[in-house]
């Protein structure tokens, strides 16, 4: 559910400025129903989230929108990873760094009264001149001042998770992460961490379950439990006013306790997702994840005493990786036994240090991801491990097809999850044939 367009689309319709959210992806449109489907809106300006690995789908977009004549406007990771570049050389107005609620309210203002932009914050764009003008990216002080996402502009029931069992919605109690994991774009609204008024996201919560029916939230902050004061109030709210909901969330293993866990599961908690990533001492210190594995075994079997759900991330192939190295991250996760978890390939996305350490290291060219932006069919940027392929496919083939995962599956299907799970070995599946 792509909540930054519901969450500025929620900021415009307070200023009173008619907008719909089209979602391409879920709607499983192609390019020629996706032009029908904008003609029809009629739009005046278009605004794309985009993100390096779809970039070629949203450059695509953003021609269409061209076509008919709409002003475009893009946003979201890849724009504020490689500004200058995706400015340069593609058929974009405008784009917004930083969060963009205030400035693209700003930005149709300026146009709409034929006004200078350049007092427009977060914008990037091209003078008269055809240089490229970039201010400084936007960061919201207040998030309480931002209204609820505009989940009625959705296609509602279209929306799925495997990790969830039952209707579900995604939301957000904050922005920013502090940790500085060398294989995340750290984003501008990283700058500053922010939450909200743990009373006010209960209020979300609220409506959500009555207005839509919603009974499990799935939240996409970075890190949930950081704030020991937020997730502290925020549980005892949701005891206060007795909501009946489950909740699921990612986090760290040094951000909870025994006893956050046992008041997070009589709030509701469901499942922790965990950022485990290896089990080697040496690719964790390569990444710049400053956890240690014995405070990770003690955290798992934490949550597993207050009976709430493990999930854990995992990456295979970063800079440094062995067969040795490899090997401890398949034992490790046999040690911490995860009920669920995704094994990711390393990838050194723009403007990531793994992605300055993998040039340095020259396994990956410097004008890579220019070139990637310039050509669609340019191929996939190197593996920093031979292996990695092989690995990703044993370790998932021990993991989920294990006779003891199968079997636990099986004991807890229920009638409500039987079509994710379906969908869940459908995609296994496609991945070991990949």
């Amino acid at each position: 559910m792509p909540l930054g367009l519901a969450s500025i689309a929620a900021y415009l319709r307070e200023k009173s400025i008619p907008v719909s959210i089209i979602d391409a992806d879920v709607e499983n449109l192609s390019m020629i129903k996706l032009k029908e489907k904008m003609l029809r809106a009629s739009p005046d300006i278009v605004g794309i989230t985009t993100m390096t690995p779809t970039i070629h789908d949203d450059l695509k977009v953003a021609r269409i929108a061209k076509e008919i004549g709409a002003k475009v406007v893009v946003g979201g990771p890849h724009i504020n990873a490689m500004p200058i570049e995706t400015m340069q050389f593609f058929p974009i107005d405008f784009g917004i760094l930083g969060e963009g609620e205030y400035p693209m309210f700003k930005l149709i203002e300026a146009l709409s009264n034929n006004s200078p932009i350049d007092n427009v914050p977060g914008l990037i764009f091209k003078n008269k001149f055809g240089e490229i003008i970039k201010k400084s990216p936007y960061i919201h002080e207040d998030l309480d001042e931002l209204p609820i996402p505009a989940r009625d502009l959705l296609l509602y029931d279209s929306y799925f998770s495997i990790i969830t069992k039952k209707r579900f919605t995604t939301m957000t109690i904050g922005r920013g992460c502090p940790f500085n994991c060398g294989f995340c774009f750290k984003q501008p609204s990283d700058q500053k961490i922010r939450y909200r008024n743990p009373k006010l996201v209960v209020d979300e919560i609220e409506e959500v379950v009555y207005k839509y029916d919603i009974n499990e939230i799935n939240f996409s902050s970075d890190t949930l439990t950081f704030n020991n004061n937020f997730i502290r109030n925020f549980c005892q709210e949701l005891i206060d006013r007795k909501v009946k909901v489950s909740w699921i969330a990612p986090t760290r293993v040094d951000c909870v306790t025994p006893e956050l866990l046992k008041l997070m599961k009589r709030a509701g908690c469901r499942s922790l997702r965990f950022g485990v990533e290896s089990g080697s001492a040496k690719i964790l210190e390569c990444m710049g994840k400053d956890i240690d594995k014995k405070e990770t075994l003690r955290v798992f079997n934490w949550v597993k005493q207050e009976k709430i759900e493990t999930f854990a991330y995992l990456i295979i192939g970063y800079l440094n990786e062995t067969d040795e190295t490899v090997r401890e991250t398949l034992d490790f996760v046999k040690k911490i036994k995860p009920d669920l978890l995704m094994y990711n390939i390393a990838t050194p996305l723009p403007s990531t240090r793994l992605f300055e350490q993998a040039v340095t290291a020259g396994l990956v060219d410097p004008e890579y991801w220019k070139k990637f932006l310039l050509d669609e069919n340019y191929p996939r940027v190197p593996y920093l491990f031979a292996n990695v392929e092989k690995w990703i496919d044993l370790a998932y083939r021990e993991f989920y097809f294990s006779p003891k995962f199968i079997l636990k599956k099986i004991l807890g299907i229920r009638q409500n999850n039987v079509q994710n799970y379906l969908k869940a070995i459908r995609g296994i599946i496609g991945l070991r044939k990949k």
